[in-house]
């Protein structure tokens, strides 16, 4: 396989780690400026087809996004608008979702997919969330858990289950019934838990086939979690150079700790973690065209090796910072806390390898 990136690769990896670090550095930047600044450099439109108003970029391309969103600490909401909801918007048929697409497209509307639930782990598949018919169209009753930047103002995909199978439902901001609570993640970004007490919508809200969405949403969850890998890599890169940085300054019986042997082979293994997580990254993007189930596996794999590689790498540079690593100051600790969200989000490494064990082991995806 062939990693080296393509010339139009190149200059997206390089616009994109601009853009990322001028925004990360700008005090004064607030959600409306961040989100302009993906608008302007066509991020948004970046994963869609030319036929929607997209750019055509691939999951490789995506993979570049993410890792410098992973480098910079990104807080905008890209994923869940743009690599999940925006996905799935793009996926299903009917004039509601290509008008909801345009108006994520042209920046004017943000979108999250609400996917769990109280008391399901990761189970999204089996949504305790009801629709039912109405004489105005649709009434929604159920809970959503911690939706990432879902904010007031942001539109909700919701799935429910319906007599028909697995819904899907656009949910405009403010409706009646709709209630969000925010609070802060441990990576100081922001979630939302959602409350939808008998939530009326009208009938063209309904969007897709529910003999069909599951299998849409599952892709889409797939694509969202090799995001994370990605941004894990470019968390864990950023935070492997602060390493050895430190190790470099830091001085101990009169020379930099950096010179030690033992410490010299502790940043090498982190080093190779990643390196290790990167090729299985590449590798899942690889399989996202396969049949579902050699799909999952290899993703399942990314993602429990991404796990165990953040856990490794973070915890390892927390301790050869020492103290300084958790100092609220220096940016090390941040990077330890984004890399713990990011093993949890979309299932943990349990979760993971079952799901391979499930799908026939690694061998059913290479």
């Amino acid at each position: 396989m062939n990693f080296d990136l393509s010339e139009e690769q190149r200059m997206l990896a390089d616009a994109v780690g601009k853009l990322f670090e001028a925004q990360a550095e700008d005090a004064n930047v607030d959600s409306h400026k961040l989100w302009n600044g993906y608008l302007e450099l066509g991020l948004l439109g970046l994963p869609f087809a030319e036929e929607q108003g997209g750019f055509g970029g691939g999951q490789e391309e995506i993979m570049l996004v993410m890792e410098a969103y992973g480098r910079t600490l990104g807080t905008a909401p890209y994923l869940q608008s743009v690599l999940m909801a925006g996905r799935l918007l793009a996926l299903v048929d009917g004039g509601t979702a290509s008008d909801a697409l345009s108006g994520l497209l042209d920046g004017s509307q943000k979108y999250a997919l609400c996917l769990f639930e109280p008391d399901t782990r990761y189970r999204w598949h089996e949504p305790g969330t009801k629709a039912e018919r109405s004489d105005a169209g649709w009434t929604l009753s159920g809970e959503k858990r911690a939706v990432l930047n879902a904010e007031t103002d942001t539109h909700l995909i919701c799935p429910a289950t319906t007599p028909e199978g697995f819904g899907l439902f656009l949910i405009p901001p403010g409706a009646s019934g709709l209630s969000l609570r925010e609070r802060p993640t441990p990576d100081g970004r922001i979630a939302a838990d959602i409350v939808l007490d008998g939530v009326e919508i009208a009938e063209a809200a309904a969007i897709g086939d529910p003999a069909n969405n599951g299998a849409l949403v599952a892709k889409i969850v797939d694509g969202a979690i090799l995001a994370c890998c990605s941004e894990a890599i470019g968390a864990m890169e950023k935070l492997l150079a602060l390493t050895v940085e430190y190790l470099g300054t830091r001085n101990q019986f009169g020379a930099p700790i950096g010179s030690f042997q033992v410490l010299q082979h502790r940043a090498a293994d982190m080093l190779i973690a990643l390196e290790q997580t990167r090729s299985m990254t590449i590798h899942a993007i690889s399989m996202m065209d396969a049949p579902p189930t050699q799909r999952h596996v290899a993703v399942a794999a990314a993602k429990a090796l991404t796990n165990r590689a953040s856990r490794f790498v973070g915890s390892q540079a927390i301790q050869l910072h020492g103290g300084m690593g958790l100092a609220s100051e220096y940016p090390a600790g941040r990077y330890f806390q984004r890399l713990t969200v990011l093993e949890n989000m979309f299932g943990d490494s349990n979760h993971h390898l079952t799901e391979m064990e499930k799908g026939g082991g690694l061998a059913a995806a290479l």
